[in-house]
């Protein structure tokens, strides 16, 4: 199972964003963009790389990630499941279709992809 913090997620979709990357450009960039001290930056990095979801190469310290951001969306899920809505999908679901923000296209889409799925069954 994947956990990611806020701020080890920030980095994990800068990677996503930009692809292996010197980590003396990342926190040049977490700098003016989040105010991070550099050190800050080099601790997430570590942290990340200590649970595996990254990796270091050298020369010049190249982060690259290990993980995809689709692997920690389904554990986010996952994990909002089993959290708020004892396990269940359809209660998510449910709660989706309940709310005013889902719109006509939105609804074509859903159906789709169940269409979609339907079929490779």
């Amino acid at each position: 199972m994947i956990k990611l913090f806020d701020a080890e997620l920030t980095v994990m979709q800068y990677l996503w964003e930009n692809g292996p990357s010197l980590a003396a450009k990342m926190s040049e960039d977490m700098l003016a963009k989040y105010g991070w001290k550099k050190s800050s930056t080099y601790i997430v990095l570590k942290r990340l790389e200590a649970k595996g979801t990254l990796r270091r190469e050298s020369p010049k310290y190249t982060v690259v990630p290990l993980i995809t951001r689709e692997q920690v969306q389904i554990a986010e899920t996952t994990t909002l499941l089993d959290k708020m809505l004892d396990g269940n999908f359809t209660n998510l679901f449910a709660n989706f279709l309940s709310s005013d923000q889902v719109s006509d296209s939105t609804l074509k889409e859903l159906q789709d992809m169940i269409e979609q799925k339907k079929n490779k069954k």
